[in-house]
């Protein structure tokens, strides 16, 4: 029964691209403006990260001094992460095919 639908319907291809897609552009450079986006939000967190370790150590506030750990630490992950993002995605696809 899966064989004979199968070969009613055929083998599916599909190559991605956009070209021809209207508004391919505009989609890309919102995907840039995100990663920019993600970029500048990593860097925030490592620098109040760093502040907030530092303050904290000073003072006397463990506590806080983990807090800054986490956030400087989100923050590398998060830059690791946006610049990993396009090549794991391809990889991905192409491991998939």
């Amino acid at each position: 029964m899966l064989h004979a639908l199968s070969s009613l319907f055929g083998d599916v291809n599909v190559t991605p691209t956009t070209t021809g897609m209207p508004g391919a552009g505009l989609v890309q450079q919102l995907l840039n403006w995100l990663t920019q986006i993600a970029l500048w939000g990593s860097l925030a967190s490592i620098l109040c990260g760093a502040a907030v370790y530092g303050l904290s150590q000073q003072s006397g506030n463990y506590a806080g001094g983990y807090l800054g750990k986490k956030l400087a630490l989100a923050g590398a992950i998060g830059a690791c992460l946006a610049g990993i993002a396009p090549a794991a995605i391809n990889m991905l696809f192409k491991a998939a095919k």
